[in-house]
């Protein structure tokens, strides 16, 4: 697995406040965008692939406490950089459930996955989901406050 450092950026976590999954796209993505790490189209796209492949991971499975998760991402043709984008939700938003699609969980935490690379997502998703289901790590992140804090903990 590649150094989980070279993975996270401080810059890359961001606090949003979005009433929905296709709201909380919209914001990351202008963000992503801006900064060229995503083509134009990448909002379009990753909003399609949520509807059609739902990314919400239902972690009350693993710990009945645990805030639930979302890993939205899409086609590497979007993507200029590999990597996680974390977006922590001031209030908890609904995402269909990945495994049961008409079923919805609420989300407090994206991890958008940007991958340029063809072959190398599972490499990612796998780190991301050793790292959810070990402990309560998704709680512990909620009591942490700064984009620092939080680079810190899911780069240890």
């Amino acid at each position: 697995m590649a150094n989980t450092e070279k993975l996270f950026d401080p810059d890359l976590i961001f606090f949003e406040d979005a009433s929905s999954f296709e709201e909380l796209f919209q914001s990351v993505g202008g963000k992503l965008l801006e900064k060229k790490l995503v083509n134009p189209g990448y909002i379009e796209a990753m909003t399609e692939r949520e509807k059609n492949f739902p990314t919400g991971l239902d972690l009350s499975v693993v710990n009945p406490d645990s805030l639930s998760v979302a890993i939205p991402h899409t086609e590497v043709e979007y993507c200029n950089w590999k990597g996680v984008v974390v977006a922590r939700l001031k209030e908890p938003i609904a995402f269909h459930n990945m495994i049961s699609p008409d079923k919805t969980v609420p989300v407090k935490y994206a991890f958008f996955i940007l991958n340029n690379e063809k072959n190398s997502q599972t490499n990612l998703l796998s780190y991301l989901m050793g790292f959810f289901t070990s402990g309560d790590k998704v709680s512990e992140l909620d009591s942490l406050n700064t984009k620092e804090e939080i680079y810190q903990f899911i780069t240890k």
